[in-house]
């Protein structure tokens, strides 16, 4: 469990503070940021025994009023529908193509370089449960802060976020992005499967391909065995703190901020 304070964290100044959030199937946590996207306070908490309205109640700070709170909840219930094509008030037949759609909430983001909007389903108990304690808070599926970064990046290329039991890929070409798909794993092996299934597909030499989330050094050694410049995308501010593998599951709430 990761406990980081920052010494410039300021209680007093709560209110001038950006709260992320990220909830999987297993996992929640949370980063506070400060106006300048510096990471001041981080948090990670196992959901193997605990609820998540427990952890809202035994942490003090997540009931605090921020500036702003966004929430990444992590699951394969999303989709891509192109401007031309899309209608609110079919959101959820959209994702009915793609996904099991049952008692959830649904959202849609624009992203307006894609040309489309990302339309996303998350589990009402768990939205209600967040809303609850922070009303104010803005939802996102975990695809959309990957795609934002993967399109403010230059040349052809791949970013991979582990879940438990999930990878998504993204693939850019500069501004252009020509991929953006989740798959269920059990293993680097199947990741990296569909990985090269993906180049294939696209017929495309990457010039990079970056992993980030639930994954470490071993897992970078065997993706390199089939994609020669494979990095790890691990939030710098954190790593000499937290270790790899706590800065490789922060990523996505250090991109979350620069989501229009």
């Amino acid at each position: 469990m990761l406990n980081f304070v920052d010494r410039k964290f300021n209680s007093e100044k709560i209110s001038k503070y950006r709260l992320s959030i990220q909830i999987s199937l297993d996992g929640f946590l949370f980063c506070i940021f400060d106006t300048n996207n510096f990471c001041l306070a981080a948090k990670i908490f196992s959901l193997e025994k605990t609820g998540i309205d427990d952890l809202f109640v035994t942490e003090p700070l997540l009931t605090k009023r921020f500036s702003s709170v966004k929430c990444i909840v992590v699951n394969q219930k999303s989709t891509l529908v192109p401007n031309d094509c899309f209608d609110k008030n079919k959101s959820a037949e959209y994702l009915k193509f793609v996904c099991n759609i049952n008692d959830e909430k649904i959202f849609s983001h624009r992203i307006k370089k894609t040309g489309a909007y990302c339309l996303f389903a998350i589990d009402k108990d768990i939205y209600e449960t967040v809303k609850k304690y922070q009303p104010q808070t803005e939802f996102y599926s975990q695809n959309i802060p990957l795609i934002y970064s993967a399109l403010r990046s230059t040349g052809k290329n791949m970013f991979i976020f582990f879940d438990s039991e999930t990878v998504d890929i993204v693939v850019n070409n500069n501004e252009k992005l020509l991929l953006q798909n989740s798959y269920k794993t059990e293993s680097t092996g199947d990741a990296i499967y569909f990985a090269v299934a993906v180049k294939k597909i696209l017929d495309i030499e990457l010039d990079n391909v970056y992993l980030s989330g639930k994954t470490g050094k071993h897992e970078a050694e065997e993706f390199s065995s089939f994609f020669e410049k494979t990095e790890l995308e691990l939030y710098k501010d954190l790593i000499f703190i937290t270790g790899i593998e706590n800065a490789l599951l922060l990523t996505l709430l250090d991109k979350l901020n620069q989501c229009a």
